[in-house]
């Protein structure tokens, strides 16, 4: 599993209860889910702001997933995918940068929103991962 930035998680934790953002990844691995709410602006930045590793960073840049907004819209968009099967289809993209990737999409989706949405943002994400069919 990827590291989580421990700043990131310490911030996400303090909007869970009776829960750590650590143990929701850890039971969904598999299908984990977040919503993507991005402004214009947030889309339009360069991928650089997630902090990616070499790998990750070159095997996107080569796949033209220059912003956040090429990335998001070529990974979540497909109908009846996973956005990690969309990026396993990168080439040289492996497992564990696709995790990488994601993970580090979702830390940088939670810290640009404002501080009164974290709330809400952080009990959509218990809900719709743990939503009883």
């Amino acid at each position: 599993m990827i590291e989580l930035n421990e700043s990131v998680t310490k911030e996400m934790n303090k909007y869970l209860d009776g829960i750590t953002i650590e143990e929701i990844l850890l039971l969904k691995r598999k299908l984990f889910h977040f919503q993507v709410n991005f402004t214009e602006e947030q889309m339009n930045q360069e991928i650089d702001v997630l902090d990616l590793s070499v790998r990750a960073y070159h095997c996107l840049r080569r796949a033209d997933m220059h912003t956040i907004g090429k990335l998001v819209n070529s990974t979540f968009t497909k109908e009846d995918a996973t956005s990690k099967r969309q990026l396993l289809k990168i080439r040289n993209l492996g497992r564990n940068s696709a995790d990488e990737i994601l993970i580090k999409l979702f830390n940088y989706q939670f810290m640009v929103l404002p501080d009164n949405k974290k709330k809400a943002y952080m009990d959509n994400l218990l809900k719709i991962n743990f939503a009883t069919a």
